[in-house]
């Protein structure tokens, strides 16, 4: 069971008294604090008293010490000494007191020479912690007891049993210990019981408690009869009337009684229900109508089926026929898109022939030239031929005078010899150079015998040369006549290859417009089948759909009985 499944009664009464309960507990928790607190610095303030007066006594046994009011330590009896020792004077003032006041007290010492003062574990901490901060006081709060602390500062005075030299004795017959004034080695200890403190708290914490349920109960009682009379009460009124609702009577109301929110929600509750039957009159009225119009709607839904059949039958033959028509557009556009190719060819072709044309035209043009230029070279060439035979024939003369000069020469050299033969010794050196001569000149002879053949076999390659020349010439001629006569006979094939390739082009023209037009119609053809093929699929799509309606208007039809039935459950 949740919080949302209990009685809304119960929800008001637990929300009501929530509030003063958890205020209840928190000024009760706030008031035992408060006692407490209060306790704890009352039981303080008096330990500080009780061990500020012990310091006071201190500090005038001291001061009537120093003043010589008492007398000097070594004057005392030894066994009245203690007595005459200021702090001795002061723990003794305090455990006197102890009893009548309800508290205990010790003064715990590090190194005592009264193992009764012996500081245990807790207290070394707090007289270690005292001495590290320099506090002046030390409160411990337990729970059953506080635990009050007051360092022991040496003075001058307690330098006559604790001071130096260390390791002497003291007037008492103790062991000095070397300390020195303001060390801290032990403190006074003031313990209070919180047991008289804790029987308060609980006694208050009974009364608080008393107080705060005999409130609740208080609140808790007006609270229920409030509830019941603002709220309970209309709210049973109202589910009773929302019963009735339920089962179809709107003619009653539910009473009001007063003006706050609950009476304000019974009113509009009365006003919707009053709404809701002019509502339920008004559908009633309206079911009457929607049944009329069902009705129409389902005659006029099976006449506008049986339009769109016929429809949807005759686009179906408008569509087989517009199918028929595209396709045949798509052969006639595919043979005349074959022809526009074909005379696409031919004129590339006829543009291709008129180009080789010109190109062999001009070929034809630079051979006439060239065969020209050769006429003209072999021409030079042959008289420069003439003029190397000319000149070969005077170098044959040339050499039939040195040839004479060569044999004379020779003869020279001979009658030269012999004429030395005939001088003897004295001859010698003439006779070595005519044999020298003749040599030179046999030599001489030897050289122009072979220029001589030369020579001939230059003149004999020049008048070659020339004759073979005079037949390059003849030929060269006879070529250039024919370059020329293709020259012309080309220049009349370029005129007509150029009149071929401009009819061709404007064939080739025709034949794309009349692709692009065969190719619109198709495309025509296409669109129209499609448009028809849609309006098949509309005249299909309003068939089916009338179908709906009419299934829709039967359906509406069968709507408004019901709601005709549900109308007439209700109580008016």
């Amino acid at each position: 069971m949740t919080f949302r499944d209990i009685g809304i009664k119960w929800k008001i009464i637990a929300i009501t008294t929530l509030g003063p309960l958890v205020i209840a507990l928190i000024l009760g928790i706030l008031r035992v604090s408060d006692i407490r607190n209060s306790a704890v610095d009352g039981m303080v303030q008096k330990s500080r008293a009780i061990v500020l007066m012990a310091e006071a006594a201190r500090n005038e046994m001291a001061h009537k010490l120093t003043q010589g009011i008492i007398l000097p330590f070594d004057e005392i009896p030894k066994a009245k000494l203690i007595e005459a020792v200021p702090v001795v004077t002061a723990i003794d003032m305090v455990k006197l007191n102890a009893d009548s006041t309800g508290y205990t007290f010790r003064v715990p010492k590090i190194s005592p020479r009264n193992r009764a003062n012996e500081a245990d574990a807790f207290e070394k901490e707090i007289l270690a912690e005292i001495k590290a901060k320099g506090l002046t006081e030390k409160i411990v709060i337990e729970d059953d007891a506080i635990r009050y602390f007051r360092p022991i500062k040496l003075t001058a005075d307690c330098m006559a049993c604790h001071g130096s030299p260390r390791g002497s004795k003291d007037p008492l017959g103790g062991i000095k210990e070397g300390w020195k004034a303001g060390e801290i080695h032990g403190a006074f200890e003031l313990t209070m019981s919180l047991a008289e403190t804790n029987r308060q708290l609980l006694k208050a914490k009974l009364n608080v408690a008393l107080l705060t349920f005999g409130t609740l109960a208080l609140i808790l009682l007006i609270s229920w009869l409030m509830v019941r009379k603002s709220l309970l009460a209309p709210l049973a009124a109202t589910g009773r009337f929302i019963k009735e609702i339920e089962q179809g009577d709107l003619s009653g109301a539910v009473p009001v009684k007063s003006d706050d929110e609950m009476g304000r929600m019974m009113s509009r509750l009365n006003a919707m229900v009053a709404r809701l039957k002019d509502m339920m009159e008004n559908i009633g009225g309206e079911g009457n109508r929607l049944l009329e119009a069902s009705t129409q709607l389902e005659g006029i839904s099976g006449t506008l089926s049986k339009s769109s059949d016929n429809t949807a039958d005759r686009s179906r033959t408008v569509a087989a026929a517009s199918e028929e028509m595209s396709t045949n557009m798509n052969s006639v556009a595919a043979a005349v898109e074959e022809t526009a190719t074909n005379v696409s060819l031919v004129a590339d072709a006829a543009e291709q022939m008129t180009a080789t044309i010109n190109e062999i035209a001009e070929s034809t043009e630079t051979a006439r030239n060239i065969t020209g230029e050769a006429v003209d070279e072999a021409t030079r060439a042959s008289e420069k031929v003439g003029e190397l035979g000319s000149a070969a024939s005077e170098i044959g003369k040339i050499t039939d005078v040195i040839t004479d000069i060569s044999e004379q020469t020779t003869l020279l050299a001979l009658n030269a010899t012999i004429e030395a033969a005939r001088a003897g010794e004295s001859g010698k050196g003439f006779a070595v150079v005519a044999n020298e001569i003749k040599e030179l000149a046999r030599q001489t002879f030897d050289a122009i015998e072979e220029i001589k053949g030369k020579t001939q076999a230059i003149q004999s390659s020049t008048d070659s040369t020339i004759s073979q020349i005079h037949q390059v010439s003849n030929v060269v001629g006879e070529v250039n006549n024919i370059v020329s006569t293709i020259a012309a006979a080309i220049e009349e094939q370029t005129a007509t290859t150029r009149e071929i390739a401009d009819n061709v082009s404007q064939a080739s023209r025709g034949t794309l417009e009349v692709t692009e037009n065969v190719a619109q119609a198709s495309t025509v053809a296409t669109e129209i089948a499609r448009d028809i093929a849609d309006v098949n699929m509309e005249a299909n799509a309003i068939s089916t759909q009338s179908s709906e309606v009419s299934h829709n208007s039967q359906r509406l039809k069968e709507m408004a009985e019901k709601l005709q039935d549900l109308v007439s459950a209700f109580k008016l």
